[in-house]
């Protein structure tokens, strides 16, 4: 069976672990979703029209990022803004900065809900930025045919700042949201505790190789390549 896929973004929120290595904001999603009831995922979700508009980024341009992502710099720049809308909406965290760490409103989270502004939007209104080293491609994984519900989704790292704590949005798709050290995490899944989708579980083995996010970093992809899974 074959069927259609939507593009997708999914961010890995990282930070380095007080217990060693590295831990990750995981989303338990609700168990009445059709798709992944229950799973524990990174924040994301499918492009939407609103992030066609081009936004401002800074660090490696546009077109560099997207060859590292394998695809158009128009539909990098639509990836990479679903990717910081989505992690807003669902986390409370801004991926932008201008001079100083940024912060948007539950007003402006409603409005990009309802579609009443867009990320590029927010970030000129605030004179902000996305830098290519908050948001940083990281894999890519397409749906196998077999499920009705398919996403081609492109999975970015951003690392998380001490000084900066994400929420769990309730009203959200998601029952609970917390920091897991990507060990535990790994141990609970294998435990029957927690439920990883393929590609979370692959992106969590990657990360369990290295003993910090910058260590990570130093190992990123230079072109990704689409898996299924």
């Amino acid at each position: 069976m074959t069927t259609h896929s939507r593009d997708a973004a999914t961010v890995v929120l990282a930070r380095d672990s007080a217990t060693g290595g590295i831990e990750v904001w995981l989303l338990k999603r609700i168990g009445t979703l059709k798709f992944a009831p229950h799973a524990h995922v990174f924040p994301g979700g499918a492009v939407d029209a609103s992030d066609s508009a081009l936004f401002p980024l800074t660090g490696d341009p546009l077109i560099h990022v997207a060859s590292v992502m394998d695809v158009e710099p128009s539909k990098a720049n639509r990836l990479m803004a679903a990717a910081v809308r989505e992690t807003f909406e669902e986390s409370g965290i801004v991926l932008a900065s201008n001079r100083h760490p940024t912060a948007w409103s539950e007003q402006d989270r409603q409005d990009l809900l309802l579609g009443r502004t867009s990320i590029a939007q927010l970030l000129n209104r605030e004179q902000a930025h996305v830098h290519s080293e908050e948001l940083i491609p990281w894999a890519w994984w397409l749906t196998p045919d077999y499920v009705p519900f398919r996403f081609d989704t492109w999975f970015f790292l951003a690392p998380v700042r001490a000084d900066v704590e994400p929420r769990h949005v309730p009203e959200g798709e998601a029952v609970e949201a917390r920091w897991w050290n990507v060990a535990k995490a790994l141990e609970a899944n294998r435990a029957g505790e927690i439920i990883l989708l393929w590609p979370t579980l692959r992106v969590l083995l990657d990360l369990n190789q290295w003993s910090s996010v910058s260590e990570a970093i130093s190992h990123r992809p230079v072109r990704l390549e689409q898996q299924s899974g």
